[in-house]
């Protein structure tokens, strides 16, 4: 059994993504020019805490772009910038946007309310996100738990890279990952005190529930 690999969602703070970094987290997500999420920070600020990251690296992570239905100029800087290793397309990016970019991964977040085929989708692209609820749901909180287990399953099924995300904390991860064995987690709301606010505490939890289950 491969050990499952955590994306922390939403980080804004340097304090915040020193202490992931410190923890092993293995992908930082920003939510990029999305003023509707309290996560959100600007295209601009998150091109320079990328290039930071970028050249300070004490780790193995990734950086992750949440992007939602953004204008493709901007997608294209990030894509140029070369300090971005995913691209994360969270709302109805059409065709021209699901292809596969040299140089940086692209991932489609999935759920109950989204348009098309997420079989044919998934060949466009390199992951598909599986989620509780659109960006505005992820936004507001209002998104629910993850439970769309069948799906996951029928994805796997068809040798379909997949993220799991939604609703997830170090209460409920163990289950996740004994009834799915993921290969990665996105946790957002599950390491926060309030919203857009990170928890330290919280963050630390989640590592040693994932460390405490591959242990037993």
């Amino acid at each position: 059994m491969s050990k499952v690999k955590i994306k922390f969602c939403g980080m804004r703070t340097e304090e915040s993504l020193v202490y992931a970094i410190g923890l092993g987290v293995d992908y930082l997500g920003f939510v990029v020019d999305y003023d509707k999420s309290p996560r959100s920070t600007s295209l601009a600020k998150f091109l320079e805490t990328a290039t930071w990251l970028k050249k300070n690296k004490k780790g193995k992570y990734k950086i992750v772009a949440v992007t939602v239905d953004m204008p493709l100029d901007n997608i294209e800087r990030i894509i140029k910038s070369k300090v971005v290793d995913v691209l994360q397309l969270h709302g109805n990016e059409g065709e021209e946007m699901l292809r596969p970019i040299n140089g940086i991964e692209v991932w489609k977040a999935w759920n109950d309310s989204s348009k098309g085929d997420v079989f044919k989708i998934a060949k466009r692209v390199d992951k598909i996100l599986l989620d509780s609820g659109n960006a505005l749901q992820k936004a507001t909180n209002k998104s629910g738990e993850f439970n769309a287990f069948n799906l996951y399953k029928d994805l796997k099924k068809k040798k379909i890279d997949v993220v799991v995300s939604g609703g997830i904390d170090n209460s409920n991860i163990a289950m996740f990952l004994k009834k799915l064995e993921p290969e990665i987690i996105d946790i957002s709301r599950g390491i926060e005190t309030l919203s857009g606010k990170k928890s330290k505490h919280k963050m630390k939890k989640i590592i040693e529930a994932v460390n405490d289950y591959y242990k037993s």
